[in-house]
């Protein structure tokens, strides 16, 4: 597990917990967003999806099969909900011995994780008090220019699916008393980005609890249908 995944796992572990009192717990951060142009041409990055078994420790172990069940369920979800809206979408499937493009990959699961940090767990930044005011950089353009793309859809996201074991030692602390104990479950944040700029324009982040899985199809038509209810597309 990576060191931005690592710092992850908290921020997932605690919204998980909220999110199992509720369905889905949805919130968004951004400045007021017109409607994009109907002739955008909107570039959707493969979403950066990881899946993992939660074993009965707490320790994860991602699992590749998973992951891309996983994927394919939030790509098609994704394709399906902005299809409606009418511009012209092009998918755009990151080549892992592009260097470039795995380095943007990355930068947008930095961004959005100190997004999470500072704007939802508690730790506002000073400079960032009162405005919603990030970027990727202009380095993104060179991804834009291949496709001719004015704004580009990241999604990042993470699951965990307690096994049986995790599940009896949860029962377990409960039945003494002790709960709180996480069973997994899943977490998005998606991000509109101005191409042309780097700027994010809109961002949104989703949280589940275990009963909703992105292996499954509903799943995944859950996750995706609630961070992007209120992209301004």
């Amino acid at each position: 597990m990576g060191r931005i995944a690592a710092r992850l796992i908290p921020i997932l572990a605690a919204m998980t917990l909220l999110a199992a009192c509720t369905s889905t717990a949805v919130m968004k951060t951004t400045n007021e967003v017109q409607p994009l142009e109907r002739d955008a041409v909107i570039l959707l990055v493969e979403p950066d999806v990881e899946l993992s078994l939660l074993k009965a420790a707490g320790v994860s172990e991602v699992r590749a099969d998973w992951t891309e069940t996983g994927k394919a369920n939030v790509l098609t979800e994704i394709e399906t909900l902005l299809d409606e809206k009418g511009h012209r979408l092009v998918e755009h499937e990151i080549d892992p011995g592009n260097e470039r493009e795995v380095q943007i990959v990355k930068l947008h699961e930095i961004v959005g994780a100190t997004i999470l940090s500072h704007r939802f767990m508690g730790q506002p930044l000073p400079s960032k008090r009162g405005k919603f005011d990030w970027s990727l950089g202009p380095g993104v353009n060179d991804m834009a220019e291949t496709h001719d793309a004015d704004y580009a859809l990241f999604l990042h996201a993470r699951g965990e699916y307690a096994s049986s074991g995790r599940q009896a030692v949860a029962i377990g602390l409960a039945v003494l008393g002790a709960g709180g104990v996480s069973t997994g479950g899943q977490g998005a944040y998606a991000s509109l980005v101005d191409m042309r700029t780097g700027d994010i324009i809109w961002f949104n982040v989703a949280f589940t609890g275990p009963g909703t899985d992105m292996r499954e199809q509903d799943g995944a038509k859950h996750l995706v249908g609630a961070i992007l209810k209120d992209i301004p597309l």
